[in-house]
C-alpha cells in the first residue's frame, strides 16, 4: 500500500508501518504484513497511530479504536464502544505507565487495565483530537482539530488558540523538547515554538516552503524534521534554517503524512503515495541528475589521464568531471547519437565513444570525426571498445568483432572469430586477447587463432559480462545469471550462487589495493577476498563469504549497469566508479560502512506447526509436534543487505550452521528434551556479535519415548527371546524376500524424487514459468529441429515497461504480484502444444514458437500484448498510460548451420530494444 500514515522504529530493530490497508513490520529486508489477527476490527484497517511503551508494548491506532501488541499476540484495549467507532490518531505514556490515546471522540486514558475518554465535560476544547506528547514535567500536550493546542496538566487543561493568540486551529502534530518547550505543527499556519509562555511562528517568509505541515519528528543530530503537505520534508537547524526536500530531489512524494527520526540517524518518511521512503546518511559518493549530469543512467566509466572521469550516460551523451564541473559532450558537440555505450582513452588523451545505434565516435580536442556502417562497422551498435598492446583498436559490435585498419573499420570474419555479440575486450599478461560475447562463450585469440571455451569446457555460461585478470594471473569471468568462474592453469572452476556468491549477475569485476575483488549485479554490488574465492574452489573453505550493499546503503538504485566496456573503474586514487540506472556510485575501499561492529541478533518469531507462538525465552513443543521455524533478525536496520547469520542448537548441532542471508532456520523433528537455540550475526563472516540470542526449547517426548515406555518395552524383549529363535531361519528368508521388494520400490521412489528435483531445478519460483536454464535446453533443441526440418524458430521477448518504477510505486510484494499476473497472461496466451515460454531474468519473458515465421510471430506477440494490457493492472508510474504495458522484440529465421542458437535471442533482443525505444507498449519486429 503506498499510503503509510504510523511509524515506529521499535527497540528490537523492527520498523512498524503503518499503512491505509492494514500493519506491517519490516526487518530491513522485507515487510511482513500482520494478517490473521485474533481482532476482527483490527483486519484490513487502517492504522494511524503507533507507539511503543516502555515495557515493549506496541500500541496501535486504527479506524475504530486501539489495540496492542503484547508478548507476541495483539489485544483489543480501546474498542469502538469507547470511540464510538473513530480514530486514534496517537499516543503518549506517563512516568506512571499511563498510557493516553488522542481519538475523534477525545482522549483516552488507559491505567491498570482500564481504560475512559475525557471530553469537552473533562475541559477539553474539542473532543477531536489528534497529536500528543508527553513532555518530561508531565505536561501532555495535545493537538486538536478545532480546538487549538493543549497543554494537560494534573488533571486541567490550559488551551492555546486563537482568543490566546495561537494561530490556527488545527494542530497535526506536537513535539515536545527536553527544556520544556513545545512545537507545534499547523494545518495553515506554519510552526510554532511555545516555551514558557512565549510563542514564536515560522512560516513561510523565515523559509518554509508552505504554512500546511503535517508531521514532526526530531533527528538524532538534533535538526527538526518537518512534514508538509505538497511540498516534501523540510529540515530546520540549530540556527532555525529550513533545508527543503521533495520529488525534485528523489523523494516519491511531497504529501507526507508521517516523520520518525530513528536513533540509528534514519529518517523514515510515509507518504500519501509514494510509500515509505528513508533518508539515511550515505556511506557512498554519487553524481547522477541531481548533482548536475546529464541523466542517471550510466553505462560506462573511463577514469581520464589528466584526472578527470568520462562518464557513458545513456540518452545524455558524454559526461565529464573534472575539478567539481560537468562537461557534457552530445549532439550538439558532434556525436551522432547521444546514446553512448563504451569509452576509451588513449594515451594521448584522444576518447573513443561507442553508441547503441551510430557506431564509432573519435574526439581530438573540439574536433569529432565518426565511423557507421559505412565505414566499415559490422554493426551500428558497439559495445566494447579496446586498444591491445599492439596498438590494434578493437571494436565489439552486436554483430561481431573489428578492428580499425587506418581510417575504416574492418570486420574480423577469420575462423573461430566471434560472430555475434561482444561485450566486452581484454588482455591478459601473456598477450592473450579475450573476447566475451553474448551467447557464444568466451573467444581467445592466441598467436594469431581464435578458440572458444563454452558452457561444454565448464564455463557456468557462454553470456559473459565481466572479465579479470588479478595478480595471481587468475582470469576471473563474470557470468549472466549463473554465477563466476575461475580460469587458472587452463583449468575452469565455478562458483555459484548457492556457494555463497551474493548473486549470480556479474556485471563489473574490480580488484582493489586490499585484495579484493568487486562485482555488481541487479542487486547492489560486492566484495569478496580474492583469497576465500580460492580456498572455495580448492576446497579449503565451505562457501565463499562477500560482503554486500545495497538499498539499505541509500543507493539510489540497486539496479546496476553492465555488458558495456568499461562498465566500472578505479581511479588513480584507489576508489571504484560503479555505474548504475541512478547515477554512478563512487566506493572508497579504504572507508567502508561495514567497519563498524556486527549488529546485535535477535529471534523475531517462532512457529510450532505453522501456529506463531508467544515470543518468550522459553518455547515447549508438546508430544507429536512437527515443524518448528524460528524466524530471527537484528537490532538495527542499517545494514540489512549485509548481515549474515549462524546458528547451533545445543544437543543437535555439532557447530555452528552457517545460514548466510537466510533469517529463518527450520526443523522437521526434533529430539526429545532440552535444547537450546543460539544465533549469532556479522557484517563480513568473521567479525561475530559477542551476545548470542538464546531461546530455550524444551521438545516433549511421545510415549514410545518416555522411560517407562521404554523399560516395558525391555521386558516384553526379554520374554520374546525365546520364541524368536524358533522363527529365526523363517525370519531369515522372509527379510530377503522384503529387502529385495523394499530396494526396488527405494530405487523406483529415487527415480521419482530425481524427476522431481529436475523439474524443480527448470522451474522459476515466483511465477511457475520454466527457469532460464530450461529454456537454454529448449532452445538448443528446438534451434538443432529446426535446423534438420528447414523450418522457421521464433523468439518473442518480452519486456514489462518501467517496471522499476513500477516496483518503487507498488512495492516488492505487489510487483510480485504483477509478474505473476503477467506470467499467467503468457501461460493462457500460449496455446500450441510445441510453443515454450520462459521467464529470462527480471521483469523478461522469451517465448519460443516453433515453425512461426515473422508474420505469424508477430501476430501472436500482438495478441499478448493486448491481453496484458486489458488485464488492466494499475501502474501509476508508468510513462505509458495507467496499466501495466509490456514491450515485446520478434525474431523469426530458419536456422544455418554455422549459426548459434543464441543468435536468435540476441535479434529478439534488438527488436525488444526497437520497441522500446519506439515508444513502449508496441510490437517491434527483425527477420
Amino acid at each position: 500500500m503506498n499510503t503509510v500514515q504510523a511509524l515506529l522504529h521499535a527497540r528490537d530493530g523492527a520498523l512498524w508501518v503503518g499503512t491505509a490497508a492494514g500493519l506491517a513490520r519490516f526487518d530491513g529486508r522485507r515487510f511482513v504484513t500482520l494478517e490473521g489477527s485474533p481482532i476482527p476490527e483490527l483486519q484490513g484497517r487502517s492504522v494511524f497511530g503507533l507507539h511503543q511503551a516502555r515495557d515493549g508494548t506496541i500500541w496501535v491506532g486504527h479506524t475504530r479504536g486501539a489495540a496492542r501488541w503484547h508478548k507476541g499476540r495483539f489485544e483489543p484495549v480501546m474498542d469502538a464502544t469507547l470511540t464510538a467507532g473513530r480514530r486514534v490518531w496517537a499516543f503518549a505514556e506517563a512516568a506512571d505507565g499511563t498510557v493516553y490515546a488522542a481519538s475523534e471522540n477525545g482522549l483516552l486514558r488507559w491505567a491498570s487495565g482500564e481504560a475512559r475518554a475525557l471530553q469537552e465535560a473533562d475541559g477539553l476544547p474539542t473532543r477531536r483530537l489528534r497529536a500528543l506528547a508527553m513532555a518530561p514535567d508531565g505536561t501532555l500536550w495535545i493537538g486538536t482539530t478545532g480546538g487549538g493546542l493543549v497543554a494537560w496538566r494534573d488533571g486541567r487543561a490550559e488551551v492555546f488558540d486563537r482568543d490566546t493568540g495561537f494561530p490556527h486551529p488545527e494542530v497535526r502534530a506536537v513535539l515536545a523538547d527536553a527544556d520544556g518547550g513545545v512545537w507545534a505543527a499547523t494545518a495553515g499556519a506554519g510552526l510554532v515554538h511555545l516555551r514558557q509562555g512565549r510563542m514564536r511562528v515560522y512560516g513561510v517568509a523565515d523559509g518554509l516552503p508552505t504554512p500546511h505541515l503535517t508531521a514532526l519528528s526530531r533527528g538524532r543530530d538534533g535538526a527538526l524534521w518537518i512534514g508538509t503537505w505538497g511540498h516534501g520534508v523540510v529540515r530546520m537547524d540549530d540556527a532555525g534554517r529550513f533545508d527543503s526536500l521533495g520529488e525534485a530531489q528523489g523523494l516519491a512524494g511531497d504529501q507526507i503524512w508521517t516523520l520518525h527520526a530513528d536513533a540509528e540517524g534514519s529518517v523514515w518518511i510515509g507518504t500519501w503515495h509514494g510509500g515509505l521512503n528513508r533518508l539515511a546518511a550515505r556511506p557512498f559518493t554519487l553524481f547522477g541528475r541531481p548533482e548536475g549530469l546529464s541523466g542517471d543512467n550510466i553505462r560506462a566509466v573511463r577514469p581520464g589521464r589528466d584526472g578527470s572521469v568520462w562518464l557513458a550516460v545513456a540518452g545524455g551523451g558524454v559526461n565529464r568531471l573534472r575539478d567539481g564541473r560537468i562537461e557534457v559532450i552530445g549532439r550538439a558537440q558532434g556525436l551522432r547519437s547521444d546514446e553512448v555505450s563504451a569509452l576509451h582513452e588513449d594515451e594521448d588523451g584522444t576518447l573513443w565513444v561507442a553508441t547503441y545505434t551510430e557506431g564509432v565516435a573519435r574526439l581530438q580536442g573540439s574536433r569529432v570525426q565518426t565511423w557507421g556502417t559505412a565505414e566499415g562497422l559490422p554493426h551500428a551498435d558497439v559495445r566494447a571498445l579496446f586498444r591491445s598492446r599492439d596498438g590494434t583498436l578493437w571494436a565489439g559490435t552486436r554483430a561481431g568483432l573489428a578492428r580499425l585498419q587506418g581510417e575504416r573499420f574492418e570486420a574480423v570474419r577469420e575462423p573461430g572469430a566471434p560472430a555475434e555479440g561482444v561485450n566486452l575486450i581484454h588482455q591478459t599478461r601473456d598477450g592473450t586477447l579475450w573476447f566475451g560475447t553474448a551467447g557464444q562463450g568466451l573467444v581467445r585469440l592466441r598467436d594469431g587463432r581464435f578458440d572458444t571455451l563454452t558452457r561444454e569446457h565448464g564455463l557456468l555460461s557462454n553470456w559473459i559480462m565481466a572479465l579479470h585478470e588479478d595478480r595471481r594471473g587468475s582470469l576471473w569471468i563474470g557470468t549472466n545469471g549463473e554465477g563466476l568462474n575461475r580460469l587458472r592453469g587452463g583449468t575452469l572452476a565455478a562458483i555459484r550462487p548457492e556457494d555463497g556468491l551474493g548473486d549470480g549477475l556479474v556485471q563489473v569485476l574490480l580488484e582493489d589495493g586490499q585484495g579484493r575483488l568487486w562485482m555488481t549485479s541487479n542487486r547492489g554490488f560486492s566484495r569478496v577476498d580474492l583469497a576465500d574465492l580460492d580456498a572455495f574452489i580448492e576446497g579449503r573453505g565451505p562457501r565463499v563469504s562477500p560482503v554486500s550493499y545495497g538499498a539499505g546503503d541509500a543507493l539510489r538504485s540497486s539496479t546496476f549497469a553492465g555488458g558495456v566496456q568499461p562498465a566500472g573503474a578505479i581511479d588513480a586514487d584507489g576508489r571504484l566508479w560503479l555505474p548504475s540506472v541512478r547515477g554512478v556510485v563512487v566506493v572508497d575501499p579504504r572507508r567502508l560502512p561495514d567497519q563498524a561492529p556486527p549488529p546485535k541478533p535477535r529471534i523475531a518469531e517462532v512457529t510450532v506447526d505453522g501456529r506463531v507462538q508467544p515470543l518468550q525465552d522459553r518455547v515447549t513443543l508438546p508430544r507429536g509436534a512437527g515443524s518448528l521455524t524460528i524466524d530471527f533478525g537484528v537490532q538495527s536496520l542499517l545494514p540489512s543487505e549485509r548481515v549474515r547469520f549462524r546458528y547451533r542448537v545445543e544437543g543437535l548441532t555439532s557447530g555452528w550452521v552457517d545460514a548466510g542471508a537466510r533469517r529463518e532456520a527450520t526443523f522437521a523433528a526434533l529430539p526429545p528434551g532440552p535444547l537450546r537455540f543460539e544465533l549469532a550475526a556479522s557484517l563480513d563472516g568473521r567479525q561475530w556479535h559477542e551476545h548470542t540470542a538464546a531461546l530455550s526449547i524444551q521438545v516433549q517426548p511421545r510415549l514410545h519415548q518416555t522411560p517407562l515406555f521404554l523399560a516395558a518395552v525391555g521386558i516384553a524383549a526379554l520374554a520374546l527371546v525365546g520364541a524368536a529363535h524358533q522363527f529365526r531361519t523363517r525370519q531369515l528368508r522372509r527379510r530377503s524376500a522384503e529387502m529385495e521388494r523394499l530396494v526396488a520400490q527405494k530405487t523406483e521412489e529415487l527415480r521419482q524424487a530425481n524427476e522431481h528435483l529436475q523439474r524443480l531445478s527448470f522451474a522459476d519460483a515466483l511465477t511457475g514459468l520454466p527457469n532460464r536454464r530450461r529454456l537454454n535446453e529448449v532452445l538448443d533443441n528446438e534451434w538443432r529441429r529446426a535446423s534438420r526440418q528447414g523450418q522457421p524458430l521464433a523468439a518473442v521477448m518480452v519486456d514489462i515497461d518501467a517496471f522499476k518504477a513500477y516496483n518503487d510505486h507498488v512495492g516488492h510484494l505487489q510487483a510480485d504480484e504483477g509478474l505473476t499476473a503477467v506470467a499467467e497472461v503468457i501461460r493462457q496466451t500460449v496455446h500450441r502444444a510445441g510453443d515454450f515460454a520462459a521467464r529470462f531474468g527480471g521483469e523478461e519473458f522469451v517465448i519460443l514458437l516453433p515453425g512461426a515465421d515473422t508474420e505469424a510471430a508477430r501476430g501472436f506477440a500482438e495478441r499478448l500484448r493486448q491481453a496484458i494490457e486489458a488485464r488492466a493492472l494499475p501502474h501509476p508510474a508508468s510513462p505509458v498510460g495507467p496499466v501495466l504495458t509490456v514491450s515485446l522484440g520478434v525474431a523469426s529465421r530458419v536456422p544455418q548451420p554455422d549459426e548459434a542458437a543464441s543468435s536468435l535471442l540476441a535479434e529478439a533482443d534488438a527488436a525488444l530494444y526497437r520497441a522500446k525505444q519506439a515508444g513502449r507498449n508496441r510490437v517491434a519486429v527483425i527477420g
